[in-house]
């Protein structure tokens, strides 16, 4: 069997106004052909992909057409856009006769022109492949899922946990999902009706901190897609929570099943599902949130340490710059820290500076609000540079499974009680890894600031005192009614009120 792979992946955040380039690609790791595999067969759903096909097909010959991944940021450019999809048909032309398609993709990407670049790219291997070759993807459960995503795929499989603990999972279940088109093919096809995706789209959009499908008001919701997918006629059973801060039409929650049963049943077990996630939704927005001064406050309370603070609104997991200042302020405020507090920014001329320095010198430079400087001005830092570091490690736990991870260099800056790691580079917001590669120990200080919104939990809890909080600016900020969204369709909750989803003609 002879399958052609590739992957497809970011997060975009629309109101991050700098733009995606290929040189982001570039430094996450741009490849083809046969270093697809090579370079990232062991990593998230390629890996387990490549590892359920192998379960059942030893002989398995895979094709690599395309990767390109970067960290979440704002809109991916026009050019870098026109390559991308230049260098997918490239591969798909010279690739010969194929058995089947799998792409790694996320589902809530954007490029200048293009609100849809996962239902392009799949729209795009459909018209080179035709109708009879099965396509199977992959999606995070932040996707925003559209007509022309279902129209192009065959079976799309989602991340069934917040945080992102199953990448290597879903690859594997869209594994299953193939040998079970496999098994049925020519029987089903995308012709025949025997096989049918169902989607239902919800007019809301929900506070990104209670998205936990573990514990969460999530997780009963999950708990029922696992038991769908048990049932022998459904291959994929999705539910997609949409990535917020993506200002493009139809944006909104969405369940899907792909079956080869009753659509009927099915289009009732999804109505059903749709009714109780729109109950849900107060309860999911239903976030604590605290100042910079108040959640100061609470962190030297708490009794040990750490502290965590979690900063939602400059979250570098959801596509916000990483460049805000406000937290580090209060911070410069008190007198003193018990063991100290630790965050980080994402600020290349910071760095630049910090270099110039060198270890041991001092450090006199504004830093932050380089990229969102509507969001918080830039702050007059003095301090020690303690160390210049290359940021590079894998990720293993929210969002990735053997993930290269390139932040470019860091500098640790230290200024009393107060250290900072400034980032060269965007990066994983949620993981004490990124303050290990440094050199720094979390568990040691008093506050730690993971720039994430919910996927931190999944590391810092363990050993976290505390985990709080913070309602400061940035372009993920939960206050969806302070921002600009222009291109939704509407009525869309909360940003309009809406006490039943059939109010949304749209959808």
């Amino acid at each position: 069997m002879r399958i052609a792979v590739g992957q497809l992946w970011q997060e975009t955040n629309t109101f991050n106004r700098n733009p995606t380039t290929l040189d982001d690609f570039a430094r996450w790791g741009m490849a083809d052909g046969d270093a697809v595999v090579g370079g990232y067969g062991s990593t998230g759903e390629l890996g387990g992909f490549l590892d359920g096909v192998l379960d059942w097909e030893s002989d398995a010959e895979f094709f690599g057409l395309a990767r390109f991944a970067c960290w979440p940021w704002g809109r991916i450019d026009e050019a870098t856009w026109r390559h991308i999809r230049a260098r997918f048909s490239e591969r798909l032309i010279s690739a010969g006769p194929l058995d089947a398609v799998f792409l790694a993709l996320h589902g809530a990407m954007a490029a200048d022109g293009e609100p849809d670049v996962t239902g392009a790219i799949l729209e795009l291997v459909r018209e080179e492949l035709g109708p009879t070759v099965p396509i199977v993807g992959t999606l995070d459960l932040h996707a925003n899922i559209t007509p022309r995503m279902i129209d192009n795929a065959d079976v799309l499989v989602g991340y069934h946990a917040c945080p992102h603990l199953d990448s290597f999972e879903t690859g594997q279940r869209a594994a299953d999902a193939l040998e079970a088109l496999r098994e049925q093919y020519p029987r089903i096809s995308r012709d025949s009706r025997r096989l049918t995706t169902i989607h239902r789209k919800i007019p809301m959009i929900t506070a990104a901190e209670n998205h936990n499908t573990f514990t969460g008001p999530p997780a009963p919701l999950y708990e029922t897609l696992k038991e769908w997918e048990a049932d022998r006629e459904v291959l994929s059973a999705g539910l997609y929570m949409a990535m917020p801060w993506f200002d493009v039409p139809r944006l909104g929650w969405s369940i899907t099943v792909t079956t080869t049963g009753s659509e009927g049943k099915w289009r009732r077990h999804i109505d059903d599902l749709a009714e109780r996630c729109w109950m849900r939704r107060d309860a999911i927005s239903r976030v604590v949130r605290f100042s910079e001064k108040d959640v100061v406050d609470r962190a030297l309370a708490a009794e040990g340490h750490p502290a965590v603070i979690g900063d939602g609104a400059d979250a570098t997991n959801s596509g916000s710059p990483g460049d805000q200042t406000s937290l580090l302020r209060e911070f410069l405020r008190r007198e003193t820290i018990p063991h100290g507090a630790l965050t980080f920014l994402v600020d290349p001329q910071a760095v630049a500076k910090a270099r110039q320095v060198g270890e041991g010198g001092e450090f006199d430079a504004a830093i932050g609000g380089c990229f969102a400087p509507e969001h918080g001005d830039p702050l007059p830092f003095r301090g020690k540079v303690e160390r210049i570091v290359r940021l590079e490690f894998t990720l293993d736990g929210h969002i990735g499974r053997n993930l290269p991870i390139r932040m470019g260099i860091g500098a640790v800056v230290r200024s009393g009680d107060v250290t900072v790691l400034l980032c060269e580079k965007t990066g994983p917001g949620s993981t004490p890894r990124l303050y290990e590669t440094a050199g720094l120990d979390p568990r040691e200080f008093g506050i730690v600031v993971a720039k994430s919104p919910a996927g931190f939990r999944a590391e810092y809890e363990p050993f976290a005192s505390a985990l709080l909080m913070l309602d400061g600016p940035g372009c993920a900020s939960p206050h969806f009614q302070k921002l600009n969204y222009y291109d939704v369709n509407r009525p869309l909750w909360p940003l309009d009120r809406i006490d039943r989803p059939e109010q949304a003609g749209w959808c």
